[in-house]
């Protein structure tokens, strides 16, 4: 075998194999013996069946599965070996492997393209602000207040209003199937949009523009149940069938609000509702300060760090590893494509130079904390050992879920955690007091 790397430019090149018989002959021998001793063809005894017949039958395809194979560890220890810094995966140059006999070539030549990444230089010597947000009353009285007007009981009401929510079927031109749909008459983006269902009944027909109804692709893709890559073509009018309407009563201040909202023993009275429903939002808006600052670490890095990437090359590799993708969509959206990439390089990096690692043990402890704050109230109480049980198992069947893509997620998530925390750590904080509406302008802004 002769494994060779030919530089077309500093972020490109071609890793070239060549096989000679010697190579692959005595797997495929092997492999054939192996499936003369199990194959089961009539004319032959079982394990019986010679050699020579398998070779005629199964021989082209056992030769192209042990060259793969071969070919496969070939391309992985070279780059292991040369460290060689890619990102990516190689990628097969089709048009030469299309053109082998495999029937009557003895000896065959490879060639892969893989994208090259040199050193990268960062700094964390970064400035970022971060905020302390208080919680006023003007914000804690609206929160109590929708927290009222959605805890009272449900009802069906004959006739919608403003506050109501509608569900039906939903026709979308071009489409053969309707769609079952809610549209919360509150959150439409225009008075008008409103105006169109307050008033509506049961069996109602209503034709509306979804675009109007809905200004943002996120929207309308959360109102249809899709991904937004599949509803940027829709627009226009779609029509509804009203099959009900729903209306939560005003809830009252008492001892059931208070145990329905906060959980049994939260709170006693009003006052300490308040105090309650007060801390939970100081903890939201901790969690969207802590997001809000990840986001500017990780932008921040990455528009601040030179990267040269091999563009042509991953573009290739895009659409060939992922179906739903064309070269024109790729193009369109290389600049988003562009920031993950260096950002993935980046934690890469930050992660080797200080040694981050993520253990088994990090990752379970991730997906209980995410149950625990799904079950409130019952991950505390007089059966906490009982849940702690429950956790355990639920922990686990979901780690293994989704062909182990769960417990991936987790761990890009805890890994990610890490590094930003690491950055912060060493970065310049500039402390801002402010309300949670200048936090949101502020934010905005940017």
């Amino acid at each position: 075998m002769d494994i060779t790397l030919d530089k077309s430019s500093n972020t490109e090149a071609s890793i070239n194999i060549k096989l000679t018989e010697a190579d692959y002959s005595e797997k495929v021998e092997k492999k054939i013996k192996q499936y003369a001793k199990q194959a089961d063809i009539k004319g032959f005894r079982k394990g019986k069946v010679p050699a020579g017949v398998i070779r005629r039958m199964y021989g082209t395809s056992i030769l192209v599965d042990e060259v793969n194979h071969i070919l496969s560890h070939a391309v992985e220890d070279y780059i292991r070996d040369n460290k060689l810094q890619i990102i990516g995966q190689p990628l097969p140059n089709v048009e030469e492997n299309a053109n082998i006999d495999w029937d009557k070539q003895k000896e065959f030549e490879f060639s892969y393209s893989v994208g090259l990444v040199g050193d990268i230089t960062y700094t964390t010597d970064l400035t970022i602000d971060s905020y302390s947000i208080s919680v006023d009353e003007k914000q804690l009285n609206e929160t109590i207040e929708n927290l009222l007007q959605n805890g009272g009981e449900q009802t069906s009401p004959e006739v919608a209003e403003e506050t109501d929510k509608v569900t039906g079927e939903l026709t979308i031109e071009g489409e053969e199937e309707a769609i079952h749909v809610m549209v919360d008459i509150a959150d439409l983006a225009t008075k008008t949009g409103k105006e169109i269902f307050i008033g509506a009944k049961a069996e109602d027909e209503i034709t509306f523009d979804i675009r109007k109804a809905y200004r943002s692709n996120e929207k309308v893709a959360n109102f249809l149940h899709r991904e937004e890559a599949d509803v940027k073509e829709i627009k226009g009018d779609v029509k509804m069938v009203v099959k009900s309407i729903s209306r939560i009563a005003e809830a009252e201040m008492n001892q059931e609000f208070f145990d329905k909202i906060l959980g049994p023993g939260k709170a006693s009275n009003e006052d300490e509702f308040r105090a309650e429903v007060s801390k939970i939002l100081g903890e939201n808006y901790d969690n969207q300060v802590e997001n809000y600052t990840a986001r500017q670490i990780q932008d921040k890095l990455v528009d601040g760090t030179e990267v040269e990437l091999p563009e042509a090359f991953l573009k290739r590799w895009l659409v060939a590893t992922q179906e739903e993708l064309t070269a024109e969509k790729v193009e369109a959206e290389f600049d988003n494509y562009r920031k993950e990439f260096k950002w993935m390089l980046l934690a890469d990096k930050i992660a080797a130079d200080n040694e981050i690692k993520v253990e088994d043990a990090d990752i379970k402890t991730k997906a209980t904390e995410m149950f625990k704050v799904q079950f409130g109230a019952m991950a505390g109480g007089e059966q906490n050992e009982q849940i702690e049980e429950m956790l355990k198992g639920i922990v686990d069947n979901y780690l293994k879920e989704n062909n182990g893509q769960n417990y991936m997620n987790l761990y890009n998530q805890v890994r990610f955690d890490r590094i930003i925390k690491l950055v912060e750590e060493k970065a310049t904080v500039v402390e801002k007091d402010v309300t949670f509406e200048e936090f949101t302008k502020a934010v905005s802004a940017e």
